[in-house]
Formats: structure tokens, sequence, C-alpha cells
């Protein structure tokens, strides 16, 4: 595959790093000591010049380009370079805009905008990745899909469950989400295989991942609110603090400067907002952070959020989280104790990666506990053709536990039918995902 990528940052050489490996990589960028720079640990080839150019366009044979990604300093020069390239050719484009009011939802990946496939949102890409960690600290996993918009998790059932004794097909998750598999006995099974929910059981829940932690809710009588210490009230904190309010959890922001806790006080009226210093252990202390289930710290410096982490555990706090700007200094934080990182250049590789033209799965999972994978694909399957999700014929032991279509998560159980573009994840036994694929790509001889 033919990959341009535009701007040589950090991001930029990361994604260059990271696709080099198995794909053709051009890095284009005006300032040339960067590409040297990136040229010493990146099999790239290099362009100078502003993407913003026509010619410079030309001259990276951007016509040839399977996948064009714009990730320079600067939104307008992405929205620019991405629209060029995709009005010269390039199959498939994707721009990095981190304005969050640019976006029509609140989603961090945005489809169709000025001819471009995608749009990213780091400050919020990041912020689904934090929530997802949050989210794993009651389910005993939990994965996203679809560019995030969709969440498959596992949820043991705690002994004051309304689901136990229920059938797995009437689990009461009050149509948040859907509960598409039960794991007993280390085997996963259809829900309408168990006639009776028993206390060792664990649910395979499915919808948007806001759906899924409502879920979790319904699945608990005595579920006390959640209490969430944000540090930083930046873009992350910010959009962080908007979806963990969208489950019901006590939210809390600690941030330094003055005027910008008058602006989030504004926006987010049911978050408790508090100016100071979240690596003074005293000030922690006397906002009771001890009490609080997770700390996230989120700042524009990684020593502040790594310091402000570990005041959290120095208190007591069961969870701690952090958002990291260097690449590669993950294990580091895991190290010192903290249970988990999200960081720019991570969370925007992993996208980028999930927006590639594919041929076959696109992202694939182990499902703890059972001999099961998840794996996600995209229906192929001309403009207009279209088949039922009962008539798709899976082979043995497999079946659809989500799907979406145009960033939107759809009921598994009450779909309409499959068309092009829709992903499935599907839950499947090793060696089967070739199957699979044959299934959802030939859905055009079948009708």
């Amino acid at each position: 595959m033919r990959i341009i990528i535009f701007g040589a940052g950090d991001v930029g050489t990361h994604l260059a790093r990271d696709f080099s490996q198995a794909h053709e990589v051009i890095l284009v960028d005006r300032d040339s000591d960067a590409l040297t720079r990136a040229e010493e640990d990146v099999d790239a080839l290099t362009v100078v010049g502003d993407a913003t150019h026509r010619s410079v366009l030309q001259a990276a044979e951007v016509e040839r380009a399977d996948l064009a990604v714009s990730v320079t300093g600067s939104d307008d020069a992405n929205l620019v370079s991405a629209g060029m390239a995709a009005m010269l050719g390039a199959e498939r484009t994707v721009a990095r805009v981190d304005a969050p009011a640019f976006y029509a939802s609140a989603a961090g990946v945005e489809s169709g905008v000025l001819g471009i496939h995608s749009l990213l949102c780091a400050s919020r890409l990041v912020s689904e990745e934090l929530a997802r960690l949050i989210e794993c600290t009651e389910a005993s996993f939990a994965v996203n899909f679809a560019g995030n918009a969709l969440q498959v998790a596992v949820f043991p059932l705690p002994n004051d469950s309304p689901a136990l004794g229920m059938p797995a097909t009437h689990a009461g998750l009050n149509k948040t989400a859907e509960v598409l598999g039960v794991i007993r006995d280390s085997t996963l099974r259809l829900p309408e295989e168990v006639e009776r929910l028993e206390l060792e059981d664990c649910l395979l829940v499915s919808g948007s991942p806001k759906r899924v932690q409502l879920a979790a809710r319904a699945l608990s009588k005595n579920r006390s609110e959640r209490r969430a210490v944000i540090v930083g009230g930046g873009d992350v904190g910010l959009q962080l603090a908007t979806m963990l309010l969208g489950t019901e959890h006590e939210v809390q922001i600690i941030e330094h400067d003055r005027a910008r806790c008058q602006v989030l006080a504004e926006v987010l009226p049911n978050a408790n907002i508090v100016h100071g210093d979240g690596t003074s252990i005293n000030f922690l202390r006397d906002e009771h952070v001890d009490s609080a289930d997770y700390l996230v710290s989120v700042t524009r410096a990684d020593e502040i959020n790594l310091m402000a982490s570990l005041m959290g555990i120095n208190l007591g706090v069961g969870h701690t989280f952090a958002l990291v700007h260097r690449p590669g200094h993950a294990e580091v934080y895991s190290h010192l104790g903290i249970e988990g990182t999200a960081g720019t250049h991570d969370v925007i590789t992993k996208i980028v990666g999930w927006l590639m033209p594919h041929k076959g799965p696109i992202a694939s999972q182990p499902l703890p506990g059972t001999g099961h994978l998840l794996q996600e694909f995209v229906v192929v399957c001309p403009p207009g053709v279209s088949v039922p999700l009962r008539r798709l014929g899976l082979p043995p032991e497999a079946w659809v536990v989500a799907l979406s279509r145009d960033g939107r998560a759809l009921r598994v159980g009450q779909p309409p039918e499959l068309t092009a573009e829709d992903r499935v994840v599907v839950a499947l036994p090793p060696g089967q995902a070739r199957q699979v694929w044959e299934r959802l790509r030939s859905i055009e001889v079948d009708t």
C-alpha cells in the first residue's frame, strides 16, 4: 500500500515509523530539517515542500496514493492538503482537525467533509480511549471498534444483579445496549442457549460506548455513582468530563488557570470546577481526592500528569490514568503503578490504521476466557445491494455481536439490511475469519 503523510512533526514521524514497516511511505514537509531528522529512523521517501501547493502534491504523486494523511500543526493546512489530495485522485484521505467546534457531532471521527474521507479530532480520540480504560475498571474486558463507534464489553454479574435467574435474552439493560453472548465455563454461548443466568456468568454486551457504560449500571441494584477527578481542564479534560457526565458520573475538574475555570463552569454546569494545583498533595487532600474512584491527569505537560497520578496513588485512589504526550513513555508510567495511559500519537496511529482500505479483517481481539476472537469486517457490495443479517450464513460458532453504519451503532437484534461499508464485529473461533470474510463479500452473488 502507498501512504503519503503530510507533516513530519512528532505525529507524522510516528505514523511513518509505524506504517513503513509494511507499506511504502512518502513523508512531505516544507521543513527540510524535520525531514532529515525523520530519515534517521524512518524508512520513507521524503518530499520537501508545502503540502497545500498542488505542485508539491503532484511531485509526491498523490494520485497513486492508497491513503493520504495530513497531520501538520495547522488545521487549515490539513483541510486544504487532504481536500486537494482527494481532488487529485488519492483513494482515501484523512485530515487531523483539532478544533472541536468544526465538527457536526461529538464523535472523534467524522466522514464526508469537503470531499475528505475522514476528519480526526485528537482530543476526542484521546478522551474516548481514556473513557474506555475507565470502563475497564468495572468490565473484565472492553474494546472499541469501528472508529470508536462501537464497544464490546464483558461484565461479570454482581451478586445483587436483577438479571440473575433471568433468561439471557431478558437481562434487563433498559434497551441501552444488547446482550450478544454469555461466557459460562470458559465457553461463549448464544443468549438463546442460556435460560437462567447464574452468578458465575459473564455477559458480552455491545452498543455505542455510552450505551454500554449505561448498561453496566442496570446490571446492579445498588451500584453507587462513581466519582472522577480530572486534573487539567483543556480540550481533553473538557471532552472527557462531557463523556463521563453522560453516564452519570460525579466529575470534578482541577484547573490551575482561573479564566479557564470560568469557561468550564459555564460549559459544564453539572461538574465541580476547582481552581488549584493538581500536583499539591495538601490541595488534593483538602479536595478529598482520596475518596475518588479514579483520577485522570490530562494537562499539556507530561511532568504534571505523571506527578498528579503518583499523588493520586499516594492518597489511595483506586485507579489512576494519564495523558502521555511523548511517544514511547507509556511503559514508564505503567512501571510506576499508573493503571492506564493514552497518547495522541498512539490513538491517531490506531484510527488511521483502521481507516486504511482493507481486504479481510480490519481488527482482531482475543476474547478472554473463551476460545473466540472478536474481528471487525467491512461489508463489500455494490451500491443498492443489501441482505438481511439472518441470511449471511456464517459458519458454525460465529455470530455478529456489533454493527455500525456511518459512525452510528445499530442494534444487532433488530438490524436493517446490511449494505456496503457497514462495519460488522463477529465473534468467531480462530481459523474462521476467511470463511466469514467470504460471506461478507459475496452478498452480491446471493442477491
